[in-house]
């Protein structure tokens, strides 16, 4: 008997693991989901100069640091925009890691082939990868920091 009940109780914990990495997998698969969604999101109303929906995606302090030593803020982003000088005309993301610190912050790790063009000029297309920090503020996720490096 004793033997017979040790085994249902592996048998239950095992079946209760299971069950937990389901869940913690199907999270992450949402996680990444809503993540990839939101960048694809920010990199379309960029491409379209869409001023309104890029201010409400990049957190009032947004700092990014690109390639080189480029430091951009949310000011010079929507300057830039505005601008019409540079565009994004074709930005292709590859796989994407993120990672949950709490509820209401995420680290998005991921890639980018972008083809940008300064006046006529279409670039034959670069890849990055990248680095965003997302926080949420009541209901809503907007990026705090973000960091890219050129691939050579």
């Amino acid at each position: 008997m004793n033997i017979l009940v040790r085994t249902i109780a592996l048998a239950s914990l095992s079946l209760g693991s299971s069950v937990a990495t389901a869940q913690g997998i199907a999270k992450n698969m949402s996680d990444e989901h809503t993540f990839r969604t939101l960048t694809q999101d920010w990199e379309n109303a960029v491409q379209a100069r869409d001023i309104g929906t890029v201010s409400q995606i990049e957190h009032d302090d947004y700092r990014n640091v690109g390639p080189g030593t480029l430091i951009s803020t949310k000011e010079r982003d929507l300057a830039v925009l505005a601008s019409g000088t540079v565009k994004h005309v074709v930005a292709e993301f590859g796989p994407m890691d993120v990672k949950m610190l709490g509820d209401d912050v995420a680290v998005v790790q991921g890639t980018l082939t972008d083809k940008s063009s300064a006046g006529a000029a279409v670039g034959a297309g670069t890849l990055y990868v990248f680095m965003d920090v997302w926080v949420k503020r009541g209901d809503k996720w907007a990026i705090i920091r973000s960091q890219s490096a050129k691939v050579k």
